[in-house]
């Protein structure tokens, strides 16, 4: 982090403060990013992907999408185990703020059952550098379909812009392996310094894959070694 950027902070904390996030407030708007649906993905990879997931890295593409501010990150990862227990790992939601490195505390606040989609809205308090955010967070879950999505509950006024994102797990070549699909768009709102925004700019439902090769902190997904139209990714 540079100097100029650290001169910057208090001017940041104080705009986050005056513009807080308010539960009994809406959101600025509706939705600007376009939410993913519930289904499987339509990667292609290529054979050096194959190659490279096969030597148990992750293929990972941070791209921008043409929104200002806004940055959309495409991942996969082969996990020795099962996709129920990866799964269960991905919405194990309250305890984020034990295994998602700048999570201070996710809890839930309203569950719904439609059939087998299970809607869970839940608060994200995060915290990096000398900020401090909060945003509330509506995930879609199919358990069936191993695949979850995620936006912002936008009747709740939430620090960043908007976010959507996607989760998915198939079953991986062997008995007891998965491989899993992560996608998400972010869009904050102000200035951000750069160090921030790629390691805190993806929301912790979009990082526990991500922040081993931002940050170096261990993954969520570590843990899996025990007991306007939609879009796919």
């Amino acid at each position: 982090v540079s100097l100029a950027e650290l001169s910057r902070l208090p001017m940041l904390t104080l705009s986050l403060a005056i513009a807080a996030a308010a539960e009994n407030e809406p959101h600025y708007h509706n939705g600007k990013l376009t939410r993913y649906e519930i289904g499987p993905p339509s990667v292609l990879l290529s054979r050096s992907d194959e190659e490279r997931l096969s030597s148990g890295k992750p293929v990972m593409q941070a791209m921008e999408t043409g929104i200002v501010g806004a940055r959309r990150l495409l991942m996969v990862q082969d996990i020795a185990a099962p996709p129920n227990v990866v799964m269960d790992r991905i919405m194990d939601l309250a305890h984020y703020d034990k295994m998602v490195d700048g999570v201070t505390r996710n809890v839930e606040y309203n569950r719904e059952q439609e059939g087998g989609l299970q809607r869970i809205k839940t608060t994200y308090d995060i915290a990096v550098l000398h900020m401090k955010m909060r945003y509330f967070m509506e995930h879609e879950y199919d358990p069936e379909k191993r695949c979850m999505t995620f936006h912002l509950d936008y009747s709740r006024r939430s620090d960043i812009d908007d976010s959507v994102g996607y989760w998915y797990v198939e079953p991986g070549a062997g008995r007891a392996s998965s491989r899993v699909y992560y996608s998400c768009e972010c869009k904050l709102r102000g200035w951000v310094p750069s160090p921030v925004y790629n390691v805190r700019a993806l929301p912790p439902s979009a990082r526990p894959l991500v922040s081993p090769a931002l940050s170096g902190t261990a993954p969520l997904l570590s843990r899996c070694h025990g007991p306007s139209s939609p879009r796919r990714c």
